[in-house]
């Protein structure tokens, strides 16, 4: 009976050591397959279309024309994803003083990304028949043959050494708002105000600061200029500056009332309506003056 028992479970132990290594083997073989469909699938996209570059994604330029970028990235028609290098094209990019950064990475199945990020235009500077671009760190890009400049801020006059690189470190901190809204920056000195600059703004507003404090000051402007009462063309009603030495006024230019009327009472109308303009100005500048306070 023991022999029997013995007979029929080494039998079973056959049956279940083949039925082991046939499962064996069909996962091989399944393993083996799925490597060759995955070998192929390489193949075929390395050496086919599918792997050529066929799409650049460009964003962050301003003042960097695309050509530049494309020609600094230098993808061609037969340029393939597994072999393109990124590093350099980011490097040959950095070439280019107006980048400060760049990203190039790859999108499967054949998309390039570039993204830049350029060094701040915040002036520019004449010399001789053309506008020499200034960056935030003062470099002057005077070969600069790239196109228009968008981002270009205003024009220096009359500044040298030191007070141009203070003037330009001004002017980086801020906004490319309130940036772009100035026209021209003109070092003014006086007797006792070595520090005096006078800014001429897009809007037409003339305004008188300090060279070391200019920045902070100009960050309230955008308030300064809607707070200024101006007829249907635009024009000031009230004639006159802003002066942000010390704090923040608006100072009438001398003359008088601009108002030319053969009788008293239009006269007397037009100086209250000057007075007023000035007044409602002035107001506003108190309460600007309050929040600079407030957030030093």
């Amino acid at each position: 009976m023991s022999d029997k028992v013995s007979e029929f479970d080494s039998e079973y132990l056959k049956e279940k050591r083949a039925k082991r290594r046939k499962k064996q083997k069909q996962i091989q073989y399944s393993v083996f397959g799925l490597l060759l469909f995955v070998i192929l699938l390489i193949l075929i996209y390395m050496f086919t279309p599918l792997s050529k570059i066929n799409s650049v994604k460009i964003e962050g330029n301003d003042n960097v024309s695309q050509t530049s970028i494309e020609k600094a990235i230098n993808v061609k028609d037969d340029s393939r994803m597994y072999t393109y290098s990124t590093s350099k094209a980011i490097k040959n990019l950095k070439k280019n003083e107006l980048i400060k950064d760049a990203e190039v990475t790859k999108q499967l199945p054949n998309k390039l990304n570039v993204k830049v990020t350029e060094n701040q235009i915040v002036a520019l500077t004449k010399k001789k028949d053309k506008y020499v671009p200034i960056l935030e760190d003062g470099t002057e890009l005077e070969n600069y043959e790239d196109g228009n400049v968008t981002d270009d801020g205003p024009v220096l006059e009359g500044f040298k050494k030191e007070k141009k690189d203070k003037i330009i470190q001004e002017l980086a901190k801020m906004s490319a708002n309130v940036r772009g809204m100035i026209a021209e920056v003109k070092y003014d000195p006086q007797e006792n105000l070595q520090n005096q600059i006078k800014l001429f703004t897009t809007d037409e507003i003339q305004i008188v600061g300090n060279l070391n404090t200019i920045a902070n000051k100009m960050k309230y402007y955008p308030q300064m200029s809607q707070s200024l009462e101006r007829d249907e063309s635009g024009k000031l009603k009230k004639s006159g500056y802003i002066d942000l030495s010390v704090g923040a006024s608006f100072i009438p230019y001398s003359g008088g009332s601009t108002t030319k009327s053969t009788s008293d009472q239009n006269v007397d109308k037009g100086n209250s309506e000057e007075d007023k303009a000035k007044d409602e100005l002035q107001s506003a500048l108190n309460k600007i003056n309050k929040e600079s306070d407030k957030n030093n």
